[in-house]
């Protein structure tokens, strides 16, 4: 943990994803953890420490790696998190956080080169367009979330939470596979 002038930061690892690569590395969060980070509207980059490298299609080979780097926002498609306590504010004065309250619906979503299917937590229509609307933020939460790349459906990667860029969904369907 860290403190400053912004409060009590800790370092969190973490998977972020671009169209074509895969970023493990570690971002340092304050209390609203990595969904407020993403938020925060006083910044357009995203900081990561530690910094390894590797396309999507070789997750095993490392392209490169650097102590610090930044991601544009808009650019991320999604984050892996082995731990939801890192992305969001778990605990309120009032109980469970907004983020997880609701209850849990299947979902799959794609976004470029990925498909990821785990649970949206929602109280309220059960519509995607209207979760995407009234979910909070840029970015939405999908718990116990695996991703599968399209191309190279071996290739997945699974988190307690996924965050996924709203911008950068293409599809979005709620509840279980019909076929």
């Amino acid at each position: 943990m860290v403190t400053g002038n912004f409060g009590v930061r800790q370092l969190i690892n973490l998977d972020l994803f671009t169209d074509a690569y895969r970023v493990t590395g570690r971002a340092l969060v304050g209390a609203g953890g990595i969904h407020a980070e993403l938020g925060n509207p006083n910044t357009s980059f995203l900081e990561i420490q530690e910094a390894y490298i590797s396309r999507i299609h070789q997750p095993g080979e490392i392209v490169v790696n650097y102590k610090q780097a930044a991601f544009r926002k808009e650019n991320i498609n999604f984050i892996v998190l082995q731990d939801r306590r890192e992305g969001i504010p778990v605990g309120t004065g009032h109980g469970r956080s907004v983020f997880t309250r609701g209850r849990a619906i299947p979902a799959f979503l794609t976004v470029p080169s990925f498909e990821i299917h785990g649970d949206i937590i929602h109280e309220g229509t059960l519509a995607p367009r209207e979760i995407l609307v009234q979910s909070i933020g840029r970015f939405q939460l999908v718990f116990s979330a695996k991703a599968s790349a399209s191309v190279f459906p071996d290739i997945s990667y699974s988190g307690d939470l996924i965050l996924v860029h709203k911008e950068r969904i293409g599809i979005f369907c709620l509840g279980h596979n019909q076929s």
